[in-house]
């Protein structure tokens, strides 16, 4: 009799130190996002669907100028809304996002080096920062020349791009293109952790002058972007959006004659429709 007493109280013990070890595991940790997801037919993870599309269409019957918009879902890998997708802009300085795409690529490889001396003052690496972060054009426009539009459409071309043209610096590009690069880098499939991160890092912090379109209509969410302008003519903004609920988003509006009030306001009615 005591030597049962004394294995059901192993066995209860047994039991506690398991369910500790469970509750610490990463299965019991994960993200909201996570928490949320179902197992599709091929026993796959999930996740709820939005259909953007009527708010977009409501935002852009509201608008006197030209929009395109890509909004793509990250987990599901599924646009879900989209305007004038494959319409044909001006990138403006949007062309540094494949620039520094390559040149990252070329670092990776062993081509280059992020501490060589580049230009002026500045390493290659800092160049790739400074193009991204600040919208530094000699950096992108140098880089630019030296990689060549040849090599540059290639790699575009490999990814999928249908509507993107280059001659130096002149760009022309689609949401739908610009949407593509900002997938493949999110999911890691070209460039090294360690390099993603520097990219990525470039996009989220800043001056407020680069700010003033996505960023500032998602006001709750963490946002990576780059703007090309040509004043109010044109504006783009192209961004990973990752939403409070843990969902990310690549959101690249393209436009003419629309504005960064008007882009504001497309941001925080996707905000809030996306994190219901």
């Amino acid at each position: 009799m005591f030597i049962i007493v004394i294995l059901a109280l192993v066995a209860v013990g047994a039991f506690a130190i398991l369910r500790i070890v469970d509750d610490n595991s990463p299965a019991n940790t994960q993200s909201p996002s996570k928490k949320s997801s179902t197992k599709n037919k091929k026993g796959e993870e999930s996740y709820p669907i939005v259909n953007l599309q009527p708010t977009l269409n409501s935002w852009a019957a509201k608008q006197s100028g030209t929009a395109s918009v890509v909004v793509y879902d990250l987990a599901n890998e599924k646009i879900i809304g989209s305007l004038n997708p494959d319409r044909q802009y001006f990138a403006a300085s949007l062309y540094k996002l494949f620039v520094a795409y390559l040149g990252y690529q070329k670092v990776a490889d062993g081509t280059d080096s992020l501490n060589e001396a580049y230009r002026s003052n500045y390493t290659r690496g800092e160049c790739l920062d400074a193009m991204i972060r600040e919208s530094y054009s000699p950096c992108g426009e140098q880089m630019a020349s030296e990689f060549g539009s040849t090599a540059i459409l290639k790699m575009l071309k490999d990814y999928g791009f249908e509507n993107t043209a280059m001659s130096g610096a002149y760009t022309t590009t689609s949401a739908n293109d610009v949407a593509i690069i900002l997938e493949r880098l999110f999911k890691r499939q070209d460039l090294s952790e360690k390099h993603t991160k520097l990219y990525l890092d470039s996009m989220k912090t800043q001056p407020a002058l680069y700010r003033r379109g996505l960023p500032s209509g998602f006001r709750d969410s963490i946002v990576y972007n780059k703007v090309g302008w040509n004043g109010q003519v044109e504006w783009h903004d192209a961004a990973i959006v990752t939403l409070p609920n843990d969902r990310s988003y690549v959101v690249v509006v393209l436009t003419e004659n629309v504005g960064t009030t008007n882009i504001i306001a497309l941001a925080r009615a996707l905000e809030a429709k996306l994190s219901k």
